[in-house]
């Protein structure tokens, strides 16, 4: 008896410990506030909004899950809905093919990002650096933590 209690509780454990809410954390940047939404695996998800789609992008930032400490450096993507018009000339930016995000959304509007945190601890302010498609990550994106 007891140990069918043991591993149904367990099985319950291990099924609740996909996708994670943590604490609240948001931080300014210049594409408004980013938030630390959810971790998904080894993936610390952050949202922020964009003006255009389903109005939300991401950055997916592998190794950030669960981990408190160290600046980094993190890898990571990042993905927005498919139509995108953020360059000046307001012309249509996307990759040469979808992908699906971790939230089960296809888009051709993506890319890595690299990030990095200013202090040793988290949470802290960061620098982010965003890179379209396969480009290496190199428009910076600062975020400064709201407390």
């Amino acid at each position: 008896m007891f140990r069918t209690i043991a591993f149904a509780l367990l099985a319950a454990a291990c099924a609740s410990a996909g996708a994670q809410q943590p604490a609240p954390i948001t931080w300014e940047t210049p594409l408004g506030r980013v938030t630390y939404a959810l971790e998904d695996g080894p993936y610390g998800v952050f949202e922020y909004p964009v003006p255009f789609g389903d109005n939300v992008g991401y950055f997916y930032l592998d190794g950030l899950a669960g981990e408190f400490g160290g600046p980094g450096p993190i890898d990571g993507y990042w993905s927005e809905p498919d139509v995108s018009h953020d360059d000046e000339d307001d012309t249509t930016l996307i990759c040469p093919f979808a992908i699906e995000d971790g939230h089960g959304r296809m888009t051709r509007n993506w890319g890595r990002v690299k990030i990095v945190f200013m202090q040793d601890d988290f949470p802290g302010d960061f620098v982010i650096l965003r890179g379209r498609c396969f480009q290496d990550p190199n428009e910076p994106l600062p975020g400064k933590l709201v407390h």
